[in-house]
This record gives structure tokens, C-alpha cells and sequence, in this order.
């Protein structure tokens, strides 16, 4: 009975046919050339495999094959064609196979008689499964009635070969995998694989490769793997299946070749350990070494190392100016090891690890070995699957190649002897990286959506370059082999021996002891007792520290080098602004009492309220305070500046600025954190708008969630012209300062990653991108560096990638303290409210009194009013106390004559700003209450009282004057713009009916016909307030038929704009609104006519639409909407307009 069970072969010399029997199926043999491949190791699952298999096919059926990663599903189903004579062929399948290409596969192999293995059958979308069904049936309906020939389902008749077969191997239930239809199963015998007998293979192995006591050390083998299962940690990464032990087994083999006097035990030790250490994580390499030791008792092992190539990398690592740091070369040789035996390997840990120094490393030192070695280099997810592999276009059937398949066609390519390393330097998500898992086991095959099958270069190797693989199957895991490169290898140690190797020795000699005495104290007190506003990690925040000495250093070549307590003094500058540059103004305080506890540091001495934050080393390298540097900001008493260009200089942003320019001069990265309303967009765009525009260019972008890394790649192509071959730059030779503001704003996608963030990445380290019109093509972007600003992450705010931070110094801007604020705004308030411009003296006292009044207000508004689900617009930042001084400051001297006017605009403001938002009168008297309290309190009580809830100021309230027959025919006499207070109940009324008479005079088949009752006529004169100041732009919450867009456009006829707004059609698209936006801007800026433009919420048709109107109202520039020639075209119309 047992023997029946297995293959038996026969040969019938009358028929010349070799003949094989599973059981009752009898199979003749197909003499298909196989080559001399490694055969399965047959253990009683094999067999019980075969036999399934043979029925299935027996049953005219197909087989199913599942199980977990690594159980030899693919491998058996080959074995068994190879036993058979048969060619199989092994197909990837991905989320972008459609019908139309299985169908195909479906008839090649009906046609050829070939079997075909579908791996990971299930990834394929669940409507192309259900045709895949029908089409299946078909096919073996045809074999079950023996016919020659059938009708597919597209009409094709197709021949007939009955020795084909299919066969789906699949792992149940990881993510982005389907459930199979029922129509689909009923066509198949599944198979469960699910445990295989390890042992067995072990044994087997080891005795082909060569080794005598195969059955004890087996036994060890064994044991050892089923301990780590169980007793190290559960890690994503950690994988101790099959094709791990696989791969131990055939370097044991290479080994044992290799040390012939080498005894088998020490042999399978140094292998067993030299093979698993690098992927452990720092907690689980005791454990592990223990347990290694217990199965080898009183045996130690001679250091075998690789002496050549140890020498090679410590030469290279040194020229690339870098340390020697055991540890970390250690990681570089078990880097070499790993790509000894695997052909994809992943290099794991967090940013600032060393991976990437780790890889070039070894790749120059095999260069100088006489193995030359090279890499291409690209971020999977700064681009779409489709991009990556390539795109089959559903209508015409062309298939466009991508990204990586024609790097990969690139490969096979190359001349003899040259090496390439495919560097996949990006998230890794089940989606992507599941399409090369046949490039990844041993089938080393490439498998396209349009059916190519493109063989992996015998010199290519693939390498995953990621600080995490939470999203990874055990399929990928168990198919790469991993360097796990831990954190704690890179501390701060080694990077600044490297940086203190560059400075001249005398400087060296004054940092090093300073950074032994009190860095990694400071460090460890900074990570448990302070809490940072964004969590980065040591090694990025040491690469800051280095910056800004750097920075503040001056050139080797100066005639005036610092003097020893100068260098001191930057030390701790420097310890100031890295680690203590991402702290709130309470934790800073810590960290000062901490240096001044440790001692041995050159402190300032501060005066009393202040801390070492608020000093610098000036040039003669003493302690001075920021003040100093303060300029005195003089409002000009004849004229008046816009109100969005007043920068009013103070400690705060004279020292970001300062930081700014100390970092960015390196053209290194900037990142500005901090709440809403803390200056750091005004500091970035106040220290680019210094640059000598002939050599230094500065454009601005925001991102918001709706931007997608092709439109960050447009805008910034837009903005750089070709240079020479594939490089490119901005115009004429010059330098640019990109600035992001928002830059944390893009949404984080289900498996974690912010892919618009990646392509960011991916511009700053590798300076550039892959061009999306010619794949494989490389575009080199030269003289661009990064600026970006965000608001704090945490409270539903997003981070940034860790590897992006890395790219970044970063800067935490706080919140100005009470006293700054008020000496802001009262610098403005005192500058514009003088007798010269014709206010009273008392009017004047006023309003300054009234500075720390509304700072009081909005502080109260801030704590009480906060955000909640149905009030989610709740947010008052520093911007609601500016928006009340730009509206108080459009009033003239002849108007606000008494202090009781003036408190009556200053309420007016306040109600406007604030008020307006409120969505319950609850909190509207909350407000005037709060308003008269403080009133009271500060001015006097009887300027609180007479505060009247219907304050409202306007500005259209004016006749225009009489002609006098003095003017020329085509004058237009406009009404004055004066911003007065106005008479609710009767004046405003009257006005009003009669600008709805003239409008419905001009405009053609307007036909308003509205009825001004008190609400109707409040909320006229707040849309025509803010849009009577300038970037003023309104959000008008309410329920339809509350008059939001027809008193819009009354409103915008009071002001003399036009209206616009988009007309909505079935094929309205992204495109068809960069139009609309073309005509618009052309209105506005070039014939210089005033628009408003109404968008209602019904027109958002797509939501890339708000990615527009977002970028039009924050920066006014919408990347990409002209062409250069339209560009040159509307210069040539202003050009004329400008010089009059």
C-alpha cells in the first residue's frame, strides 16, 4: 500500500512511452528539457501532495495549494512537473491583472499543454476573479469531455493540448488578499500545506552538502529554530521558516567546501549565529547567543573573519569621512554576508542609523576588491503602482512601461563583471512590494501585468531600504534576509568624532571634551523629564547640533579665528538650539537649571526674567542679549504701509530668523514648528524676500491633504528649466529657496505613509525625480533647497515621515509672551493713530490703552470658546488679534472724534472677527458681557455701559459727489470709501434699496428683488467689510436659501467688483477649473478689475478642486496653470501698464 502511494515509473517498449503511476493516475512522461536543477527534498507532506495533485488532474480539476509563507506550495507543484517532464510556469499575480490578459494565459496554455502556477492568485481583484471563474470552467469543461477543441469566452476557437494544468497557490487571509468566489473553488482540489517536516529536510540537506553526523545536527538545527519561534521576541521582521534555514543550509555547504578543517559542529555554530544575528533586535541577541551555546556546549569558535575585505572597508570608510566604529562595521559584514546568500535583502532601522552610509560602504569596498558595483536608486512610493510597473491601457491594449520595470530591463543590459544593487529606498505596504515576490524566491522572475515574464540579471541584487515593515506579509519577511540596524549603534559618539575629524585640530581639541562632558547627560535628561513638541530622534538632533556650530563658525581661510572661550560659548549655543530648539518656554527652563546643576559650561549670566534662551554669542564672541539685534520698527507718521508687510521685529522672530539664516546659508533644511499664528510663515517669507533676486529665487507652495506627490512634482518641474542632458535648475543660473508651508498637511494613507512627503524626501536626498513621461529616466534638480513650516503634530495633526525629519533642522517657534504682543500692537496702534492724521489727543490715549484691552479679550475667547464636533470652526490663533487691529486701522481722524467711538469701533472689530463666528447667542453674550467687564475694568465704567450691541461699522454709506461740469466726459464719479458707523434701523435700509435698484440696472436679467429686514442687512455689511480689506476672503456657513451668495453679490456690486463663479456641466473637470482660473486671474491681474469669486460647496465636484482654491488663497500662485508662452504673453501686456 505505501508503495503505491508513491511514484512509480514505467517503460512500455512497444509505445516507446515512458509511463509514471501516482496511486490509479497514470501520467506519460513529457521529455521536457529541465537542465539539472535541485530537486524537493520528498518528506510524507510531498507525498501526500503529489497525490492530491494526480487526483485532481485525474478529475480533470485544478489544484489549490495553500498554506503560509514558505511551506514549498510554489516548489512542490514545480517538483512535480520536473518528475513529470513538464514545463510549469509561474505567474506573479497582481491587484493589475484584468481578464483580458488571464484569458490569454488561459489559452497559451490550453494551446502548448504546459502546466501554469498562478502564485498569490487571491491578490487579484475580486470582479476579474468572477470572469476568471467562467473562463476556467471553460478550459477544463473542454479536458473533462475530452473534446480537441472549444469556443472561448471571447469567440476564439482554440486547440486543445490534454496534458495542461492549473494550479493557484495562494496564503490565506494577509492583507490586500481576496476570498475566493464559490464558482472559482468549485474547479479546484485545495491543498492544505501547512506544517512541513523541517526536520527531515534538514536532515536530507545537510547530508547532500556533505555533512557526516547529519542526524544529530539536524536535531540541533531543529531545536534551535523552534526555541527562537517561541522564545525571543515577536518582531515583524523575525523569520524562521523555510527559506531562512534554506539559505543557512547553503552557505553551511559553501563553508564547509571553504574550512575543510573545520569540525561539522563548529561549522553549523558559526553559521547558525553569524546568519541570525544581524536581524535581532538589541534585547534578543543575549538570548539568543545563550541559547546557541547551551546546544554547543564548551565549544568556542575561532574568529574566522574576512581580513581583505575588513581592510578594504575601513579605508573606504575613512575617505568617506566617516569613523571606524565597531558596531557599526559589523553591520557593514553581516550586510555582505546577507548578499552572499539571498538576492534580496532589506536594511532595517530607524532614520540615522547609518543604512544608507551602510551600503555604499560596501559597495566601495567590493569596487576595490575588483568586484565593481553600482546602484539605482528610487522611492517605490513617491510614485503609483501603475508608475512603478507599468500600465496597461484598457481601451487600445498598449502597455506603457514603468519606473522600475525598465530599470530592471536595464539590468539585463549590463556588461560582464559589473554588479547593480536595485535600492527600494521607500515605506514598505503589502501592495507594492507583494508584486516582486517572484523576483524575490527562487523563481528570480519579474511577471507583468501584460503577461512579460522578465528573468532577474545574474548581477543584480534587490534592496529594501525602510525604518519599518509593520505592513509587511511573512510572505515578504520570509523571502528577504534582514540587517536589522538598531538605533543605539549611532548614537552620538561616532558622529561627531566624524564631524571633529573636519575642523582644524585646535578647534577640535576645545569641542571634544566639552561634548564628553556633558552630551549624553543632557540627552538622557532630555529624553525622560522633557517632553518635546515633535519626537526626533538622537542621531537627527546631534546632525542639528553640528549644523549650527557649523554655521556660526567661520571659514577655515578667515583672518579672525574665535578664541577659546568663544568656542565654548557656541557649544552651548548650539545645545541651546538643538536639543532645546523643540521645547515649549517651561521645559526650556528645566534644561537651564539642568546646565547649570552640571556646571563646567560658559553660561551667560542672566538678568533677572530672563534665560540663556534669550542670549547669543555676538561677534567678539561674548554673551549678548537678543535685543540688541532687535531694529526698532518706525511706523511712517506721512504714509501708510499695507498692513500684511508690517514685520514689527522682536526677540522672538530676530532669533528665528537668526537660526533660520545660521542653517539655511549651509543650503541645508529648515522646519519651523509651532501653533497657528506664531509668525513662521512672515519669518521665512521676511528673510527670503532679503535675496538679491539676480541670484537667489524664492517660491512659495501649500500643501494641504488633497495634494498628491504628481502635483508637488509639477510644481516644482514648473519651476526649473533645463540645464544640460537630464539636469535641471532654476532659470539663468540662480539659486532657489522652495518654501512649504504646511508641510504635515497631506493625508496619511491606510498603510501610514505620507506618500506626498516621500517624493519631498526623495528631492532632498537625492536630488531629483524620476521623469513620468520617459520611464527610468532620472531628473537631476540642482541649486534647490527646502524651507517648510507646520503646526504642531498630535490633537488629530499629522506628523512627518522620521526619514523626512532627518532632512530638516528643526525650530519650535513659541508664542510670543504678553509683553511682546502688546509692544506689537502697540507699535502699529501708536504709529497710525497721531494728531498728523487728524485724531484728537485723548482719541489717540485710547486706542493705545485699548492694545492690552483686546489682548486680554482674545485670551479669554481662546480659553472658553473651544472647538467641539458642532463647533469645529472654533479656533482663535494669533491671526484673529491682527484681523481686529487691520480692521481698526481703516478709520480716518475725522470720523472717530470722542473715546466712546472709538471703544464703539473697537467693538465693532472685535464683534466682527470673533463674533461672527459664534453659532448660538449664548456665546454672542458671553462676548458683549466679557467686552463691558474688561471695559469697565480698564477704561472706565461708564464707556462699558454705553456699549450698544448693534455697533456696525460700513464703508459704502457715502453719496458720490455732485459733478460740478468741471470733469471730463468720461469720468466716473466714485463714492468715497470712509469707514463710518452706521445706522441700522433707517439709514442703512434706504441705502441699501437703492444699490438693489442700480445693480438690477447694470446687470443683465438679475431681477434681485430682496427685502433688507435687520439680519439680512447685518450680514451685508460683514461680507462688504471683508471684502473691502485687502486678501480678505469669507467662508459664509449656513442652510440654503440664507441669501449666502445673493448677498455676496450685492455686496461685491456695493465694492465695484465683478462676479464670478463656475458653471457646473457632466464632464466639469480639474482642467476645465484651471481655465476658469486662467479667466479670472487675467480680470484680476492683468486688466486689474476686482473679482469676487463665489464657490459654493455643491461646485466641488472633485476633491482636488479645494487643492486649488487652497493654493490660490494662500500663495495666489496655482502651480502650473500657464504655459511659459502664456507667461510671456501677459508681461508683454503689463509690461507698458508697469513703466506708466
Amino acid at each position: 500500500a505505501v508503495v503505491s502511494t508513491q511514484s512509480r515509473f514505467y517503460f512500455d517498449e512497444d509505445n516507446d512511452v515512458c509511463q509514471i503511476s501516482i496511486t490509479n493516475v497514470d501520467f506519460s512522461y513529457q521529455n521536457e528539457f529541465l537542465g539539472c536543477t535541485d530537486r524537493l527534498v520528498i518528506t510524507p507532506l510531498t507525498d501526500r501532495c503529489y497525490i492530491s495533485i494526480a487526483q485532481a488532474l485525474h478529475m480533470s480539476l485544478g489544484a489549490a495549494p495553500a498554506g503560509p509563507a514558505g511551506t514549498g506550495k510554489t516548489e512542490s507543484t514545480k517538483d512535480m512537473g520536473r518528475c513529470l517532464g513538464k514545463f510549469v510556469v509561474v505567474f506573479n499575480c497582481s491587484d493589475q491583472m484584468d481578464f483580458r490578459g488571464l484569458g490569454r494565459i488561459y489559452k497559451g496554455l490550453a494551446q502548448s499543454g504546459c502546466w501554469g502556477c498562478f502564485d498569490e492568485f487571491n491578490r487579484i481583484e475580486l470582479p476579474v476573479l468572477s470572469v476568471a471563474a467562467q473562463q476556467i470552467a471553460i478550459v477544463l469543461q473542454c479536458k473533462k469531455e475530452r473534446k480537441k477543441e472549444f469556443i472561448f469566452t471571447d469567440g476564439d476557437n482554440v486547440s486543445m493540448d490534454p496534458e495542461f494544468g492549473l494550479f493557484l497557490t495562494m496564503n490565506p487571509g494577509y492583507a490586500g488578499r481576496q476570498e475566493l468566489p464559490e464558482n472559482l473553488k468549485i474547479n479546484f482540489r485545495t491543498v492544505a500545506m501547512m506544517v512541513p517536516d523541517r526536520e527531515i529536510i534538514m536532515r536530507v540537506k545537510l547530508a547532500s552538502v556533505g555533512f557526516v553526523t547529519n542526524i544529530v545536527l539536524a536535531g540541533k538545527f531543529f531545536t534551535l529554530y523552534k526555541l527562537c519561534e517561541e522564545q525571543l521576541s515577536k518582531q515583524v521582521h523575525y523569520d524562521f521558516g523555510l527559506r531562512n534555514i534554506l539559505s543557512v543550509l547553503r552557505t553551511m555547504g559553501a563553508f564547509k567546501r571553504a574550512n575543510k578543517d573545520m569540525t561539522e559542529e563548529a561549522i553549523m555554530m558559526k553559521v547558525m549565529r553569524d546568519m541570525n544575528l544581524s536581524k535581532l533586535v538589541d534585547e534578543d541577541e543575549p538570548l539568543f547567543l545563550s541559547l546557541i551555546d547551551d546546544l554547543f556546549p564548551g565549544l568556542t569558535l575561532p574568529t574566522v573573519g574576512y581580513p581583505d575585505l575588513e581592510a578594504t572597508i575601513a579605508a573606504k570608510v575613512t575617505e568617506m569621512g566617516l569613523v571606524n566604529h565597531p558596531p557599526w562595521i559589523l553591520k557593514v559584514i553581516q550586510l555582505f554576508e546577507t548578499q552572499r546568500v539571498r538576492h534580496g535583502m532589506m536594511t532595517l532601522g530607524p532614520s540615522g542609523a547609518g543604512k544608507t552610509m551602510c551600503i555604499y560602504a560596501l559597495m566601495k569596498a567590493m569596487t576595490a576588491l575588483g568586484e565593481p558595483h553600482r546602484e539605482m536608486r528610487m522611492n517605490p512610493k513617491a510614485i503609483t503602482a501603475p508608475q512603478m510597473f507599468g500600465r496597461l491601457d484598457v481601451s487600445t491594449n498598449d502597455w506603457t512601461d514603468g519606473i522600475f520595470s525598465t530599470l530592471w530591463r536595464k539590468t539585463l543590459k549590463m556588461k560582464k563583471g559589473e554588479n547593480v544593487w536595485l535600492v527600494l529606498d521607500g515605506p514598505v505596504d503589502a501592495i507594492w512590494i507583494e508584486n516582486l515576490n517572484s523576483v524575490l524566491d527562487d523563481n528570480k522572475t519579474l511577471t507583468l501585468a501584460n503577461g512579460d515574464r522578465i528573468p532577474m540579471a545574474p548581477c543584480c541584487k534587490i534592496i529594501f531600504e525602510v525604518h519599518n515593515i509593520d505592513n509587511a506579509s511573512p510572505a515578504t519577511v520570509s523571502r528577504n534576509g534582514m540587517v536589522f540596524m538598531s538605533s543605539s549603534i549611532m548614537n552620538y559618539d561616532p558622529i561627531t568624532a566624524a564631524w571633529l575629524q573636519k575642523l582644524n585640530p585646535a578647534q577640535a581639541d576645545v569641542f571634544k571634551p566639552l561634548i564628553d562632558h556633558c552630551f549624553a547627560d543632557l540627552y538622557a535628561f532630555y529624553s525622560t523629564q522633557l517632553k518635546p513638541k515633535m519626537n526626533i530622534l538622537e542621531a537627527i538632533l546631534v546632525a542639528q547640533f553640528i549644523n549650527i556650530i557649523d554655521g556660526l563658525l567661520p571659514p577655515s581661510d578667515a583672518a579672525k579665528q574665535p578664541s577659546v572661550p568663544q568656542l565654548e560659548r557656541m557649544y552651548v549655543f548650539a545645545l541651546m538650539w538643538s536639543l532645546g530648539a523643540i521645547l515649549e518656554l517651561e521645559d526650556r527652563a528645566k534644561m537651564q537649571e539642568f546646565l547649570e546643576e552640571k556646571g563646567g559650561l560658559n553660561l551667560p549670566n542672566c538678568d533677572a526674567g530672563t534665560t540663556i534662551f534669550e542670549y547669543f554669542v555676538d561677534d567678539n564672541g561674548e554673551w549678548a542679549h537678543w535685543e540688541e539685534k532687535v531694529n526698532t520698527f518706525v511706523y511712517p507718521p506721512d504714509s501708510i504701509p499695507r498692513y500684511d508687510s508690517i514685520l514689527v521685529p522682536n526677540v522672538d522672530n530676530t532669533r528665528t530668523e537668526f537660526l533660520l539664516g545660521t542653517i539655511a546659508k549651509q543650503s541645508k533644511g529648515v522646519l519651523l514648528i509651532g501653533e497657528s499664528g506664531t509668525a513662521k510663515t512672515v519669518i521665512i517669507k521676511s528673510y527670503c524676500g532679503k535675496y538679491d533676486p539676480d541670484l537667489h529665487l524664492y517660491k512659495a507652495l501649500n500643501f494641504s491633504s488633497a495634494t498628491t506627490p504628481g502635483l508637488f512634482q509639477s510644481a516644482v518641474e514648473s519651476y526649473v528649466d533645463k540645464r544640460m542632458g537630464t539636469t535641471y535648475g532654476p532659470p539663468a543660473g540662480k539659486k532657489m529657496s522652495i518654501f512649504i508651508d504646511d508641510i504635515n498637511m497631506p493625508i496619511i494613507n491606510e498603510w501610514g505613509d505620507q506618500i506626498t512627503n516621500e517624493i519631498v524626501r526623495q528631492l532632498m536626498e537625492n536630488k531629483g525625480f524620476y521623469n513620468l513621461d520617459k520611464p527610468g529616466e532620472f531628473t537631476s534638480i540642482a541649486d534647490v533647497q527646502m524651507v517648510a513650516a507646520m503646526c504642531h503634530p498630535g490633537g488629530g495633526r499629522n506628523d512627518i515621515p522620521e526619514r523626512l525629519k532627518r532632512q530638516f533642522c528643526t525650530f519650535n517657534c513659541t508664542l510670543p509672551s504678553d509683553n511682546s504682543m502688546d509692544l506689537i500692537f502697540k507699535t502699529i496702534a501708536e504709529g497710525y493713530f497721531i494728531p498728523e492724521r487728524g485724531f484728537e489727543q485723548t482719541t489717540c490715549e485710547t486706542f493705545s490703552k485699548l492694545v492690552p484691552i483686546t489682548r486680554r479679550l482674545w485670551q479669554a475667547v481662546k480659553v472658553k470658546m473651544l472647538p467641539t464636533p458642532a463647533k469645529f470652526h472654533y479656533i482663535f490663533n494669533l491671526r484673529d488679534l491682527s484681523r481686529i487691529w487691520k480692521g481698526i486701522l481703516k478709520v480716518h481722524g475725522d470720523i472717530i472724534t470722542t473715546s466712546q467711538l472709538a471703544v464703539d469701533l473697537w467693538y465693532g472689530e472685535v464683534n466682527r472677527v470673533i463674533g461672527d463666528r459664534f453659532t448660538t447667542h449664548k456665546d454672542c453674550d458671553w462676548l458683549h458681557n466679557k467686552a463691558v467687564e474688561i471695559i469697565s475694568e480698564e477704561l472706565s465704567e461708564e464707556l462699558g455701559q454705553a456699549i450698544d450691541r448693534d455697533t456696525f461699522f460700513a464703508d459704502f454709506m457715502r453719496d458720490p459727489p455732485e459733478p460740478t461740469g468741471e470733469e471730463p466726459d468720461d469720468a466716473v464719479l466714485e463714492a468715497p470709501k470712509i469707514y463710518e458707523k452706521v445706522d441700522v434701523a433707517n439709514e442703512l435700509k434706504a441705502k441699501l434699496k437703492t444699490y438693489q435698484d442700480q445693480y438690477n440696472e447694470t446687470v443683465r436679467g438679475a431681477g434681485m428683488d430682496m427685502v433688507f429686514f435687520k439680519d439680512a442687512a447685518i450680514h451685508l455689511v460683514r461680507i462688504s467689510r471683508i471684502l473691502s480689506v485687502p486678501t480678505g476672503h469669507a467662508m459664509l456657513v449656513g442652510v440654503g436659501g440664507s441669501g449666502k451668495q445673493s448677498l455676496t453679490r450685492l455686496a461685491s456690486f456695493i465694492a465695484g467688483y465683478d462676479s464670478f463663479q463656475i458653471t457646473l456641466t457632466r464632464t466639469y473637470n480639474a482642467q476645465n477649473l484651471m481655465d476658469d482660473l486662467k479667466i479670472l486671474y487675467r480680470t484680476a491681474g492683468v486688466k486689474g478689475k476686482g473679482v469676487t469669486f463665489i464657490f459654493t460647496d455643491n461646485e466641488i465636484k472633485d476633491e482636488n478642486f479645494l487643492e486649488s482654491m487652497n493654493n490660490v488663497i494662500a500663495s495666489g500662485e496655482v502651480s502650473g496653470m500657464f504655459q511659459r508662452d502664456e507667461i510671456d504673453e501677459i508681461l508683454g501686456e503689463l509690461g507698458p501698464v508697469m513703466k506708466a
